[in-house]
Order: C-alpha cells, then structure tokens, then sequence
C-alpha cells in the first residue's frame, strides 16, 4: 500500500505492506529500478520510504519483493509553470521607461 495516489517531483512517498517472511529485505522496484528497500519486522510487515530517481508523468507501478511479490500504483504528476506575464510586464516597463527618457532629453 503505497501513502498516497499520486505524487509531484520532490514529494515523499511511503510503502507499507504485510505477509512477507519475518526478517526478510524487502526490494522496492518500479519500472525495473529500484526505488526503495526495507526489512520486514517479526511479524512479516513492513514500511520503507519509496524515491523515484526518474520523474516521468503517468501511472507506476511499484513492486515489493520479500518471498511474496506485492504491488501498489502512483501516479507521478509534473506541473510547469509558465511565467509569461512576469517578462512581458518586464520588457513593457522597460519600453515605457525608455520613451519617457527620450521625451525627457529632446
């Protein structure tokens, strides 16, 4: 069971899970990598922190092996911003600032 259904570059991420074999490592993978590993308690449970070392948009699917194969998805979600009207204001007050010096000097 993975914390939270969907996270933003930076965000962190938990698993947790239970049935493995008590004391066993646990492998965290998605997509082929490894994004997280953690040792199982006595009762066969578990919790580790995932980290995706790609940021790829879209649904993921991750792995948990320890003797029992479990999954849980996320979906990695990218955002960008922008920022358009913060240079044309930029480029406008500099324009403005420009005319109003050449009237000033003529």
């Amino acid at each position: 069971m993975l914390d939270r259904p969907s996270v933003q570059p930076g965000d962190e991420l938990s698993a947790s899970g239970k049935g493995c074999e008590p004391s066993r490592m646990v492998t965290l993978t998605s997509d082929g990598m490894e994004v997280g590993s953690a040792y199982a308690d006595s009762s066969g449970a578990f919790t580790a922190p995932v980290e995706f070392t790609r940021i790829e948009a879209g649904r993921h699917t991750v792995i948990a092996e320890c003797g029992v194969r479990l999954t849980g998805a996320v979906d990695q979600v990218v955002t960008r911003s922008s920022g358009g009207q913060t240079g044309t204001l930029v480029i406008l007050v500099f324009f403005v600032l420009a005319g109003i010096t050449a009237i000033r000097f003529r």
